[in-house]
This record gives structure tokens, C-alpha cells and sequence, in this order.
């Protein structure tokens, strides 16, 4: 579980920190750094888990590497004239009942596009959010060091700069290395999602050993597939889901064309089947969150943007619900974005139940970069001129949407 994340000169986020319970809601508005702040816990994900930084970098990632280094005054040529520039991001992750702290700093030298890992830290920490015991990784001068648990006196020196953050070397595990290993593996039990309804959702697919949607959700078919054959009780959830949050949908189904080798999602509306080819992309999304909320085999965080799209706003409450389910009952962490109020409403029913669990952050650009600050839950939401301020921009939208809350327009 990612239990704080201090990010530094990343994008937008010149020097943030955020403490994250089970589930954490970022609202703001558009531009704000709410997306910069879900790929800040992606890239930490992707930074301990892959190969080399370049791997960690590309896509999903947004922009290209380059990019992801806060700019300074001038933009991106006033940063490609620097001879190198950095970001750091450190973050203490619950892992049964221990607690860690962990950060990597990565540089480029925009001229040429090089990357290095320039810093790299793990220890366990106390209670009290102190490093107990010598670190199991950590930089001195021009060195990193790490430590083995059978000669914690005697550690291994690996040079700085190398192209790869030493915690997602595979061959530093087991007994020897248990604290990286661990780390290592709540990591790659991370998954942001960045659904894509418009193309990769509705892309052919065979089946295939998943055990996810995917992050684009490119893999729902053979998600759903799989779950349908392993778990009749799940799937059928789905549909149940399904139904309750698209009140049209009357069944769903997906079949292996024999000819082809390819699965096909039909969704049964007003009574007529249609493949996922042609089905609208809020539908898409809608099924894609009912999949990551039955999946057996679930990640231990999971991240995605605006869950609202595509849900008729009289059943968003529905879908603050399942989050809560996901977080609370599931013992999994959730993070959304979303600038819509009504959704932001049914979050802070569900706040209110569990206060030390949910939290809604208020995510906004100000001189110094994106800010993010804890909403008071204990404020009606409409009445505090922050929140109101903070959700809707001056325009008809914002206008319709808080008459639709307040019950004045039959939606």
C-alpha cells in the first residue's frame, strides 16, 4: 500500500506530498496536475519494475522523456539548453506490517536524451516513520551501496548513474535481499489504468493467460473470457454490475469466434446484441470498472481516471459504492481523478462512513506548480467556497451540473 509519495521537479509537481489512505479522490480542474500526480505513482511503479529507465519511461508514460522533467522559465527549449535536469520520487509503502521508505532520483542530460539513476534509497522504517537499522540501499559519494543480510558490514557497491534503479534488478531477492524483493513486488502490483474505449478495447483479441483488463484495457475480452470460465460467480457479477449501472444493459456475453481464433464482448441492449466494435466508449469504461471490481486475481493499488464518464450522474452514488467496496471490503487501494461535483458528492457520503480511510484531495495549479491539499470532510460540500470553486469552471457546464445536484433539472 502507498502510504505517502513526495515527488519533486516531476512535470507539474515541483515539490509535493501527499499522504494516501485506501482511497484517495483528486478533483480539481482540468490542467490542474491531477493525471502528472496518478503518472508520478505510475513511473515510481515502473521505475522499480522494468529493465532500464528507458523502458520505465515510454509509454504509457505521456510525452516523451524529455518531457517528464518540470520545466523551467521558458518551457521545454529553456530545459533542452540545461546540460541536465532531475526528479525524485520517494514514497513509504505498507507491506504487511512493515513499512519502508523507498526513492530513486533519475537525471537526463536533454542534449543527448541520456538517463541515470542518480539517487536510490530503501530502509525499513519504525513506527514512528524512522529508518530503523542501516539501509538496504543507499547513496554515498559517487556509490550506491547494498546491503546483504549476511554481511550487513561487508555491502556491494554498485556505481552511480547506471541506466536501471538497483530495486528492479531481478537478481537481488530472497533471503539475501528480502526488503528489495518485497518492495520489488508491491510495485509491480500496482496498475493505473489509462482506459482507452476508442481503440484498444475494441481491438480483436485471442484468448490469453491475463489477469487483468490491462492498462489501456486492451485485455478485457480475455479478461472477461477467463474470469467466465474459472469463475461463473465473478462474471455473473459483472453483469450485475453492469446492469445496475446501465439500466439498458440486459445481458452480456463474450464468445470465441471459432474461425477466427478471436473473442467477441456482446452487450445485450433494448434488446438487441452489440459487439464491443460498436457499443458507446462510456459503456466501455463502465464494464471496464465492473471487471477491475470482480477481479479475483486483483492488484494491490489500482488507479484510473474520471470513473463518472459514461454513468448517468443518478447512479454516480453507485459508483462511489463500488469504489468504497474495492477499498474497504477488497483491502485494496484506489485512486481516481475526477472534476465532476456530483461524483465528488457520493465520494463524501461514503467519506463520512469511513473518514480515516477516503480522502478528497484538492488538486490545483498555483505560482509554484500543482498543489494538492486535504478537503475537510466535515464541511457540506457546497457550502465550503473552496470545493466550490475548485470543481466547476465559470461556464454552462459547471452551472448545469450544480442544478442537477440541487434537484432543479430533471436530467
Amino acid at each position: 500500500m502507498l502510504r505517502r509519495l513526495a515527488v519533486k521537479n516531476f512535470k507539474s509537481l515541483l515539490d509535493v506530498t501527499v499522504e494516501f489512505p485506501r482511497l484517495a479522490v483528486l478533483f480539481g480542474p482540468n490542467a490542474a496536475g491531477k493525471s502528472n500526480l496518478l503518472e508520478a505513482v505510475q513511473t515510481l511503479s515502473r521505475l522499480g519494475t522494468s529493465r532500464t529507465l528507458s523502458d520505465a519511461l515510454s509509454e504509457p508514460i505521456r510525452g516523451y522523456p524529455v518531457e517528464l522533467f518540470a520545466f523551467p522559465t521558458g518551457g521545454l527549449p529553456a530545459l533542452l539548453s540545461q546540460k541536465r535536469a532531475c526528479f525524485s520520487l520517494e514514497a513509504d509503502l505498507g507491506i504487511g506490517k512493515a513499512l519502508y521508505r523507498y526513492r530513486v532520483g533519475v537525471t537526463i542530460q536533454p542534449q543527448s536524451g541520456s538517463l541515470a539513476v542518480n539517487d536510490e534509497y530503501l530502509a525499513v522504517l519504525s513506527r514512528r516513520g524512522e529508518p530503523k537499522g542501516n539501509p538496504s540501499i543507499e547513496r554515498v559519494a559517487d556509490q550506491v551501496r547494498v546491503r546483504r543480510k549476511s554481511k550487513p558490514a561487508h555491502p556491494r557497491q554498485e556505481p552511480l548513474g547506471l541506466n536501471h534503479a538497483l530495486l528492479s534488478d531481478q537478481r537481488l531477492g530472497g533471503a539475501e535481499y528480502r526488503a528489495i524483493e518485497h518492495c520489488r513486488k508491491e510495485l509491480e502490483r500496482w496498475r493505473i489504468h489509462y482506459l482507452d474505449p476508442r481503440v484498444a478495447m475494441r481491438s480483436a483479441k485471442s484468448p490469453a493467460d491475463v489477469r487483468d483488463i490491462g492498462v489501456l484495457g486492451e485485455d478485457i475480452a480475455p479478461f472477461l473470457y477467463r474470469l467466465r470460465g474459472e469463475d461463473e460467480k465473478r462474471f455473473a457479477a459483472v453483469k450485475r454490475t453492469l446492469r445496475s449501472l446501465i439500466p439498458s444493459v440486459e445481458d452480456l456475453t463474450v464468445d470465441l469466434d471459432k474461425r477466427r481464433g478471436t473473442l467477441d464482448i456482446q452487450v445485450r441492449q433494448y434488446g438487441t446484441d452489440f459487439s464491443s466494435r460498436i457499443i458507446s466508449e462510456g459503456t466501455l469504461r463502465v464494464l471496464a470498472l465492473c471487471a477491475i471490481g470482480a477481479n479475483p486475481w486483483g492488484r494491490s493499488l489500482v488507479a484510473f481516471e474520471e470513473p463518472e464518464n459514461g454513468v448517468h450522474p443518478r447512479r454516480l452514488e453507485l459508483i462511489a459504492r463500488l469504489l468504497t467496496s474495492l477499498a474497504i471490503d477488497q483491502g485494496r487501494q484506489v485512486i481516481v481523478t475526477t472534476h465532476s461535483a456530483l461524483f465528488c458528492d457520493a465520494i463524501l457520503k461514503q467519506a463520512r462512513d469511513y473518514p480515516k480511510d477516503i480522502i478528497l484531495l484538492n488538486v490545483r495549479r498555483g505560482p509554484n506548480g500543482t498543489e494538492v491539499h486535504p478537503f475537510n470532510l466535515s464541511a457540506p460540500l457546497f457550502s465550503h467556497v473552496q470545493i466550490a470553486e475548485s470543481l466547476t469552471a465559470p461556464t454552462e457546464d459547471g452551472i448545469f451540473e450544480g442544478l442537477i445536484l440541487r434537484g432543479m433539472l430533471d436530467e
